[in-house]
C-alpha cells in the first residue's frame, strides 16, 4: 500500500511538471507572437511618418521651390542615413543641373532657388514677379519597405 501511494505521489508530481512545461511553452510563445506584433507596429509607424513628409505634396499643383528644396534635404539626409535605400526627387522642366534635387550642394540648392522661385511677366508695361509652381506628377513607393522612394515634380511655366 505503502508504495502506491508513493507511485500516485510521483505520478501527480509527473502531471504537473508536465503541465508546467506545456503552461511556459505556451506563455513563450504568446509573448514572441507580441513581441512580433510590437515590432510590426512600431516599423509601421516610422513608415508611415517618413512617408507623411512627402504625402502632402501628393497631387498638389502649387508646390514651390521652397518645398522642392525641403524634400531635397529631407531626402539627402535619408540617403546618407540609409545604405540600401534611396529617395530620389526629380524635377522635370528645368535646367538638366537641378534636375535631381537631393544630389544638390548648397551653391546649386541657392542657384536653383534663384532661378526658380519667381517669373517675371509684363503685362501693360510694368514687371510683376509671380512665384514659380510646381506640380507633382508621380510618387512611387517600394515594395519591400512600402517606403516612398521617387518623387516626380514638373515645372508649370
Amino acid at each position: 500500500m505503502e508504495n502506491a501511494s508513493k507511485a500516485l505521489i510521483i505520478a501527480a508530481e509527473i502531471l504537473i511538471g508536465v503541465l508546467l512545461l506545456t503552461l511556459m511553452v505556451f506563455m513563450f510563445h504568446a509573448m514572441g507572437t507580441f513581441s512580433k506584433t510590437v515590432d510590426d507596429n512600431i516599423e509601421t509607424k516610422n513608415v508611415s511618418e517618413f512617408n507623411i513628409n512627402f504625402e502632402k505634396y501628393r497631387g498638389k499643383s502649387d508646390i514651390t521651390v521652397q518645398d522642392i528644396v525641403s524634400m531635397g534635404n529631407l531626402a539627402k539626409q535619408y540617403n546618407e542615413k540609409m545604405e540600401n535605400e534611396q529617395l530620389q526627387i526629380m524635377v522635370t522642366g528645368v535646367s538638366a543641373k537641378y534636375r535631381y534635387v537631393h544630389k544638390l550642394n548648397d551653391e546649386q540648392t541657392y542657384d536653383f532657388i534663384k532661378d526658380y522661385s519667381t517669373v517675371t511677366r509684363n503685362e501693360g508695361g510694368q514687371r510683376i514677379d509671380e512665384v514659380l509652381h510646381f506640380e507633382c506628377t508621380e510618387m512611387t513607393y517600394d515594395n519591400e519597405t512600402g517606403k516612398i522612394n521617387r518623387i516626380v515634380l514638373k515645372n508649370l511655366e
